[in-house]
């Protein structure tokens, strides 16, 4: 695939009539980025390629980690998913505190960015348009679901249909409504896309995925379908089995092969986005990480992190207050940050994660144990290969190791810190004999396999239960306590859409199902 400068995107997009996210005015933050003047298939690959490093709340320039990525994804879903935990004394988030002019970052970059980007390449492929291409606009169709996810799964009813439509006033969409326009997104990327048969590539030089690979792109929509479908699960049993099972057995096949995961290419212009934000020494390795890593004896953990000053592998307890960050065991040099591979001088190593084979291996345990037709596998054989695949991926190779861990009968590890933090509750990884420990099981090794990508580990957390992470050691948010890690279940809305967009926020909050707290569940989850 071919790569490009950062440059060359923001010169196209200027073009194109989008705005950075730095955006003030609520008629930037709403400008119809589909009314724009002609625009050619070389613009429109350079477009694409800003759609979908942005959808993943990339930062607009090179070094710009800390807005949006490091204030809305890390500060929020990376701590409260407790990959990591802050060691910032200004980090409250990790206190359960909705900081508004973080909340705004990530909102205004999606919505005046992202959104804007994409809506421009769906415009411009679909029927009678000067570009039309059914194959684009399927791609496109595919992505949009991926990168809207994470915004309802973080807020619930949000701008949805009527996003970027250039008017005074965008009203929102409940979760509902839009997990449902997701599964009709899908099932007909999948009947364009699975029925193309030719060797061309499509969003070739944009495509920063998988080099516009359409066959690939196929799988991704068909596992991208049965996520969304598990995540309805529990709301809507019947639905989410019909979606399922549709996905299961649509044309294409899913993502079961490292080969066909989808991992965003990264460079120093399109950085890794906890790469970007590694070397600021304002987060570490969380002490859940730390307990399960270490009680499993788990192979990826020096994948994952790096050992500290003395060589040892140490992580810290969530919601640290200012004072807590101020003791010598909780100072970054004691305790681990990610792996070097990641690291910000190496950042054109590792990709970003956005699905895998081990992911799909793990809906299909579930979905196994739901009694949904899934195929020939079993509920321990998909798990299995599961772990087998998140091996894979991390370079753990000796099948001996990978054998013994998954054979393993050990439990989270006690930490020995200066809290007295016991071993996190846990079930051992061998597959268990009752639905209810393989439900927790096949939560946590798919907690794992996710890692470094919170925003969907903490969908996952709320929705299943799983990992039972630690409680918090502080929470200055009276509507949430710090005796239970589950107490947030969505970030409030950014204070910027109640002086830009008071009627949209209105017609949001008569969808929510509840006041504008994190304690009021998203829909998926009741």
């Amino acid at each position: 695939m071919k790569t490009f400068h950062i440059k060359h995107i923001l010169c196209f997009l200027m073009i194109a009539g989008t705005f950075s996210s730095c955006t003030k005015n609520f008629e930037e933050l709403n400008t119809d980025g589909t009314k724009i003047s002609t625009i050619d298939n070389a613009t429109l690959e350079y477009i694409f390629s800003a759609a979908q490093y942005r959808g993943t709340f990339g930062p607009n320039t090179t070094n710009a980690g800390a807005t949006p990525f490091q204030r809305f994804a890390n500060r929020y879903s990376d701590a409260q998913a407790q990959y990591f935990s802050n060691t910032s004394q200004s980090a409250e988030s990790d206190r359960n505190v909705m900081v508004g002019n973080w909340l705004n970052d990530g909102w205004v970059h999606f919505y005046s960015n992202a959104n804007a980007q994409l809506s421009v390449v769906m415009e411009q492929t679909k029927d009678g348009a000067a570009l039309q291409d059914p194959i684009k606009h399927a791609i496109a169709k595919v992505w949009k679901v991926f990168m809207f996810m994470p915004v309802t799964d973080n807020w619930g009813a949000i701008p949805y249909s009527q996003a970027g439509n250039g008017g005074t006033e965008v009203l929102y969409d409940s979760q509902e409504d839009i997990y449902k326009d997701f599964f009709k997104l899908l099932k007909e990327a999948n009947a364009t896309l699975s029925a193309y048969s030719g060797t061309t590539r499509f969003f070739e030089k944009g495509d920063l995925i998988y080099g516009g690979d359409v066959k690939k792109w196929t799988k991704f929509c068909n596992s991208l379908w049965l996520r969304a479908a598990m995540r309805v699960s529990k709301k809507d049993a019947a639905l989410a089995r019909q979606q399922a099972e549709a996905a299961i057995a649509a044309a294409g096949g899913m993502i079961t092969s490292n080969a066909d995961n989808a991992l965003m290419r990264t460079s120093l212009t399109t950085p890794h986005l906890t790469a970007s934000i590694s070397n600021f020494s304002e987060f570490r390795m969380s002490a859940a990480m730390e307990s399960v890593l270490k009680g499993y004896n788990d192979p990826r953990l020096q994948k994952f992190f790096d050992p500290n000053s003395s060589g040892a592998y140490k992580g810290i307890r969530n919601g640290l207050s200012q004072v807590q960050i101020g003791i010598a065991q909780n100072n970054v040099a004691n305790n681990s940050n990610i792996n070097a591979s990641f690291g910000f001088a190496n950042r054109g190593v590792a990709p970003y994660t956005i699905f895998t084979a081990a992911e799909t291996l793990f809906l299909l345990a579930e979905a196994k144990l739901n009694n949904w037709t899934a195929g020939a596998g079993t509920a321990q054989s998909y798990y299995q290969q599961g772990i087998d695949a998140s091996m894979a991926q991390w370079g753990v190779t000796d099948p001996t190791v990978i054998n013994t861990y998954k054979s393993g009968t050990s439990t989270p590890a006690a930490l020995g810190d200066i809290y007295n933090t016991p071993a996190m509750a846990g079930s051992p990884v061998a597959f268990g004999s009752t639905e209810v420990v393989q439900r927790e099981q096949i939560g946590t090794q798919k907690w794992l396999a996710l890692y470094p990508y919170g925003l969907e580990a903490w969908a996952e957390v709320r929705r299943t239960g799983f990992p039972r992470l630690y409680p918090r050691l502080n929470s200055d948010n009276t509507d949430a306590p710090a005796s239970d890690p589950g107490s947030v279940k969505r970030l409030t809305y950014p204070p910027i859409e109640a002086s830009a967009n008071a009627g949209g926020l209105a017609s949001g909050l008569s969808k929510l199902g509840g006041p504008d707290k994190v304690t009021t569940k998203l829909w998926w989850n009741p």
